[in-house]
């Protein structure tokens, strides 16, 4: 969400969009044509502007249409991605990042792994792309190391998560736009030695200088406990430095480089909401309201959180046999009322059945149920 009233939404075929916080959802996907679609990928930008990538199959021949929207999905600019020298299957997942409106990134992956893949980048736009790095061309882990999630501080400086194997994933940075990338590991914080790390997403940077990524830390041959661990930057993404470790499992939003808010596990049955104010050095506990408690007691758990600003957020709640319910909060979970239910119903729909959906704001996504 971009606003109280303002967001996107996506599946791994449709683009959805609300203009009433949450209460009804528009259908705007773009169309492909004759072709067979498969997959689909987004940036939202703003309220109204977005890309999306999709593939399309037509006689025998493998397309990645990348299309553009600056009036909230009425109108669609569509360009395709040129083919690379080897057969490219479907879309299978991937990412679009820009950095600024002109300098974007296009990752494209073609399996549910992390290769075969490619890296588009466009420099006036979204006009042209041109594929610049591969996993196919990787030569003394200089070139693509592997397909993931990735982020540009600016046209120059960008970071990527991934794996190598099934092993943990690790973060990678190029400093010439994508062209080639190098390793960057981060320091594990004092007492937590013994463990791996493996970094959960790709940066996200709120200024040039200031920025925030998760890792999850792993004790070895089970000793001890998992850990969620926030790394921050200040120097913008040179060094990263971790804060106090936090429960694992949990869930962590931030608005920007100060405002935070995390959502965790203490046991089976007790579950807490935190926020923070310094950037992650210190957490407050909010105690749930009668709305959210309401639904806690019923057996729904929270598993994402999206706030755009100190006061207004969702937090989407699941049951055990994955029914989803979306809360709205006006006032950032402080004191109560504070989160009211938003029911769900795309334009068009006649029966508003179980759909799954991804709901996209400048720094988080989290999926979603239309009932």
């Amino acid at each position: 969400m971009f606003s109280e009233t303002s967001g996107w939404a996506s599946t791994n075929r449709d683009v959805l969009r609300t203009a009433d916080g949450g209460f009804s959802w528009q259908a705007v996907t773009p169309s492909v044509g004759k072709g067979e679609a498969y997959g689909l990928i987004e940036d939202f930008v703003d309220a109204d502007q977005a890309w999306v990538a999709i593939s399309s199959r037509n006689e025998e021949k493998v397309q990645i249409l990348a299309f553009h929207t600056t009036d909230g999905g009425q109108t669609w600019h569509k360009t395709e991605l040129p083919q690379g020298a080897q057969n490219r299957g479907p879309l299978y997942w991937g990412m679009i990042t820009f950095a600024d409106s002109r300098q974007g990134w296009l990752m494209a992956v073609h399996s549910q792994h992390n290769c075969p893949a490619e890296l588009f980048k466009t420099s006036d736009g979204g006009v042209t792309w041109t594929q610049i790095a591969s996993v196919y061309d990787l030569v003394k882990n200089n070139g693509l190391p592997f397909g993931g999630e990735i982020s540009f501080r600016d046209p120059k400086n960008g970071w990527l998560v991934g794996r190598l194997d099934p092993s943990i994933q690790l973060l990678y940075r190029t400093q010439d736009g994508g062209l080639t990338w190098q390793r960057q590991k981060l320091e594990l914080p004092v007492g937590y030695a013994s463990g791996e790390l493996g970094v959960r997403d790709s940066p996200v940077f709120f200024s040039a200088k200031e920025g925030l990524l998760t890792a999850i830390y792993m004790p070895k041959n089970g000793q001890g406990n998992s850990a969620t661990i926030l790394y921050t930057t200040k120097d913008g993404g040179q060094t990263w430095q971790s804060r106090t470790p936090l429960q694992f499992p949990c869930i962590v939003d931030f608005t920007d480089a100060y405002n935070g808010w995390n959502w965790q596990w203490k046991t089976s049955t007790k579950k807490e909401l935190y926020h923070t104010s310094d950037g992650g050095k210190t957490w407050t506990g909010i105690e749930p309201d009668q709305n959210l408690k309401h639904f806690l007691d019923q057996g729904l758990d929270v598993t994402e959180l999206d706030f755009i600003n100190d006061k207004i957020g969702w937090a989407l709640l699941i049951s055990n046999d994955e029914q989803l319910v979306l809360l709205r909060t006006t006032d950032g979970g402080i004191a109560g009322p504070l989160f009211i239910r938003v029911n769900q119903c795309v334009s068009g729909e006649a029966n508003c059945r179980s759909r799954y959906y991804s709901l996209v704001s400048s720094n988080s996504s989290f999926d979603i149920s239309i009932k």
